[in-house]
C-alpha cells in the first residue's frame, strides 16, 4: 500500500506539469491540433486539401513551410488574386500548385520536401483556423524478386515454396494474401518464414484452384506478385525443380537417346567388318609393282642439238677406220 502511495506522489509532478501546459490552450478554447500525416513517391506528386467547417466561405488561405528545426518560411497565397507565390525562387520554384480554391498540389517531388505545411484559412467575416500537414516522401518500391519452388507433386499433396524479397533500398513491408484476402497463415498447410519473404506450402489438389499474392510496400508506395498454385504443381512453376513424374519422363527420353546410339554404332561396325575394300586398297598400295606411279613406262633421256654434233665426227671416225 505504502508503494502505491510512494509511486502515486512520484506522478504528480509530472501531471501538474502537463494540466500547466494545456492551461493557456483549455482557457481561450483552442485545442493544439495534431498534423495530418500524408506520404509521397520520390518525384511524385501529392495533395495537401485542408477540411473546411459547412457553411463557411474562404477568404483567403496561406501556406507556409517548415523542415525539422528550420525557419518557416511562406510558399503561397490563395487569395482574390488568385494563386500567389511570395518568393518564385525558393526551393519549390514551380512545382506548386493551386489545385482548387482551397488545395495545394505539390509536383515532382524531392526528398526536402519533407516537412510540417501549414496552412491559415481566413473565413467570412474573420475567423481564423490553422491546419498542417506532415509530409513524408518514399522512395518508389521496386519490383520484387520472386521464386516458386515445387518440392513434390503427388496425387494426395503439393508441396511447394513461394519466395517474395524486396529489392534496392529502404525498409519496406511484405504480407502475403490468398484470393485477395489477407488470411491466416500460421496453419498446418501454412509455414510462414520469421521475415516474411518465404512462404511455405502443403495443400491437396483440390486446394490448388487459388492464387496467392505478395505485397511489398512501404508508406507511400507498393508493388503486388501474383502466384498461381494450380500453374505451379501441374507444370512445375517456371524456375522450380522437377516432380517426380518429371524425372521419370527424363528418364525414359535419355535411355531412349541412349539405346537409339549404341544401335548405330553397332551398325556402323558391322557395316566395316563385311565390307573388303578397305583391307584391298591397303594391300594394293602396300606392294610397289602395284603402284600406278611406278608402273609408268621411263621417259628416254634427251639430247640437245649441241651434243649430237658433238658426236657425229667421232662416229664418222670410227666407220673410216
Amino acid at each position: 500500500m505504502e508503494g502505491e502511495l510512494a509511486r502515486s506522489k512520484a506522478r504528480l509532478p509530472s501531471l501538474l506539469l502537463a494540466l500547466l501546459g494545456l492551461g493557456p490552450e483549455l482557457l481561450f478554447g483552442q485545442a493544439r491540433v495534431q498534423p495530418r500525416q500524408v506520404n509521397g513517391v520520390l518525384g511524385g506528386s501529392v495533395l495537401l486539401s485542408p477540411a473546411l467547417p459547412p457553411n463557411k466561405t474562404v477568404k483567403e488561405i496561406e501556406w507556409s513551410f517548415s523542415a525539422g528545426a528550420g525557419a518557416t518560411i511562406q510558399v503561397a497565397e490563395f487569395g482574390p488574386r488568385g494563386f500567389e507565390r511570395p518568393d518564385p525562387k525558393d526551393r519549390f520554384k514551380d512545382r506548386l500548385e493551386m489545385f482548387n480554391e482551397t488545395a495545394l498540389k505539390i509536383g515532382a517531388l524531392e526528398r526536402g520536401d519533407s516537412g510540417v505545411y501549414g496552412a491559415r484559412i481566413i473565413l467570412h467575416p474573420a475567423l481564423v483556423e490553422d491546419q498542417s500537414f506532415n509530409l513524408s516522401v518514399y522512395e518508389s518500391v521496386p519490383s520484387p524478386r520472386t521464386r516458386s519452388q515445387l518440392l513434390a507433386s503427388t496425387l494426395e499433396w503439393c508441396n511447394l515454396t513461394l519466395q517474395c524479397q524486396g529489392a534496392g533500398k529502404g525498409t519496406v513491408n511484405i504480407t502475403w494474401k490468398r484470393d485477395n484476402v489477407i488470411r491466416d497463415l500460421t496453419s498446418d498447410r501454412h509455414q510462414l518464414s520469421p521475415d516474411g519473404t518465404t512462404l511455405r506450402l502443403a495443400l491437396p489438389p483440390t486446394a490448388t484452384n487459388v492464387t496467392y499474392a505478395c505485397t511489398v510496400s512501404n508508406p507511400a508506395d507498393q508493388k503486388v506478385v501474383l502466384f498461381d498454385l494450380q500453374a505451379i504443381c501441374q507444370s512445375g512453376g517456371g524456375q522450380t525443380s522437377f516432380s517426380k513424374s518429371g524425372y521419370i519422363v527424363l528418364t525414359l527420353i535419355l535411355l531412349v537417346v541412349s539405346l537409339g546410339g549404341a544401335f548405330w554404332c553397332w551398325r556402323m561396325n558391322s557395316e566395316k567388318a563385311a565390307d573388303p575394300a578397305p583391307r584391298l586398297l591397303l594391300q594394293g598400295l602396300g606392294h610397289p609393282e602395284n603402284n600406278q606411279e611406278q608402273s609408268l613406262p621411263q621417259k628416254a633421256p634427251v639430247t640437245t642439238v649441241y651434243e649430237q654434233i658433238r658426236r657425229a665426227p667421232e662416229d664418222t671416225a670410227e666407220e673410216v677406220t
